[in-house]
């Protein structure tokens, strides 16, 4: 055993034992950067600025994210294999300190700025790159000779790690490093569950909504599908950016890569986001739930989308729970015997609730319900839990 690679497998090692750890290394989520409407049909990116791009220049070789708390190298490392960030990283003493590492595929899309590409950076902040990638600290779930990578037109993606040239390929893929500039916060769990069914991520502190439009629509008339939306008598739901919808995927899934808890299980569709893709104004970001990459489509096109909003001022339950057997019948739901509950709601794909009962010890049988996507939220006195369940004509 060679010593470049006892000393890759060491890294690995702290990385694992880190990973394990559930770390909350972004303060906040910074927006986008893009600042242009593309469409007067409200709720585009442009539309919402809640956390815009800031950066200190330390003056050291590095450079802080106002936003995020992130410490980031100023210049990229240059292009190298992957074994060759990862031994970079883990050596380096930029700006006299010792803690830097490659980045999460997150905290890396996290300094894109969707209204730039090539590079899709703030050059006020960082220094131009001639880079068309930059390694992120994961591998492809289930493929580890693939490697989550950013890229100079503004997405991000698993590429093969003999693609860069250092290890045989055509392609420039650079390192920048990061460290975190003030200690994480631990958390007990990535997400937890309101009274009514929507799903908080505790990592990025946003709240959404787990029923995808229920037909796939153009991105107009997605943007519109959001903005109408009221679950939890909120009236801020909005379709989320580029950034936050890549947030939502999950690196340790595939087909889908979205959690579980979101229960979700169409195995390879494709979400909108708000953001336009600025040098093609016909064409928007959207994320492929088969491994989570995000590219773009003409806007025409008919895809899903998921709401978001912020969670500041939302109350939230335990998120765990068994999962009860719902039954669909004849136009309505049954909730079994065995299972008795201190309230069930069912809400449409809006979020309007239609149905709010209590107290049931009993099986129970809704009333007919319409063709159409609706969220059961049964709750027990101990912890929420909540379906979707579809009625088909």
């Amino acid at each position: 055993m060679n010593l470049l690679f006892c000393a890759i497998l060491f890294i690995v090692q702290i990385q694992t034992m880190q990973s394990q750890e559930l770390r909350k290394t972004l303060k906040d989520l910074p927006d986008t950067g893009q600042n242009t409407g593309y469409t007067n049909v409200f709720g585009e990116d442009a539309d919402y600025s809640i956390f815009p791009p800031s950066y200190s220049d330390l003056n050291n070789g590095t450079v802080l994210d106002n936003v995020t708390g992130l410490q980031w190298q100023k210049t990229d490392a240059g292009e190298m294999t992957y074994e060759q960030a990862l031994i970079y990283a883990d050596t380096s003493t930029l700006g006299g300190f010792t803690d830097w590492r490659l980045p999460s595929p997150l905290e890396a899309y996290s300094i894109t700025l969707l209204s730039k590409n090539r590079p899709p950076l703030d050059l006020t902040a960082f220094a131009p790159s001639v880079a068309e990638y930059w390694w992120t600290n994961l591998p492809q779930y289930n493929d580890a000779s693939k490697v989550w990578v950013t890229n100079a037109g503004g997405g991000i993606g698993n590429h093969l790690k003999k693609e860069t040239i250092s290890a045989g390929g055509t392609k420039k893929i650079h390192a920048r490093i990061v460290r975190d500039a003030s200690v994480p916060e631990i958390l007990p769990a990535p997400y937890v569950r309101t009274p009514y069914g929507s799903i908080i991520d505790q990592r990025t502190n946003l709240e959404w909504l787990p029923i995808p439009s229920p037909d796939s629509i153009t991105w107009e008339q997605a943007l519109q599908f959001c903005e109408q939306s009221t679950m939890g008598s909120h009236d801020d739901w909005r379709m989320p950016n580029s950034k936050e919808l890549f947030s939502l995927t999950s690196q340790a899934h595939s087909s889908p890569s979205i959690d579980p808890i979101f229960g979700i299980t169409s195995t390879n569709t494709m979400y909108w986001s708000s953001t336009t893709l600025s040098n093609q104004n016909d064409k928007a970001w959207y994320m492929d739930s088969r491994y989570g990459i995000t590219t773009y489509a003409i806007k025409t096109q008919r895809l899903k989308v998921l709401a978001v909003r912020n969670a500041q001022n939302t109350t939230s339950v335990e998120a765990h729970s068994t999962k009860s057997t719902i039954t669909v019948h004849d136009h309505g739901i049954t909730v079994p015997v065995n299972h008795p509950q201190n309230s069930i709601q069912i809400f449409d794909i809006l979020g309007n609730q239609i149905l709010c009962v209590s107290s049931q010890s009993s099986e129970w049988h809704s009333p007919k319900l319409s063709t159409g996507l609706y969220l059961i939220v049964l709750n027990d006195g101990n912890s929420i839990e909540s379906t979707t369940v579809v009625i088909t004509p």
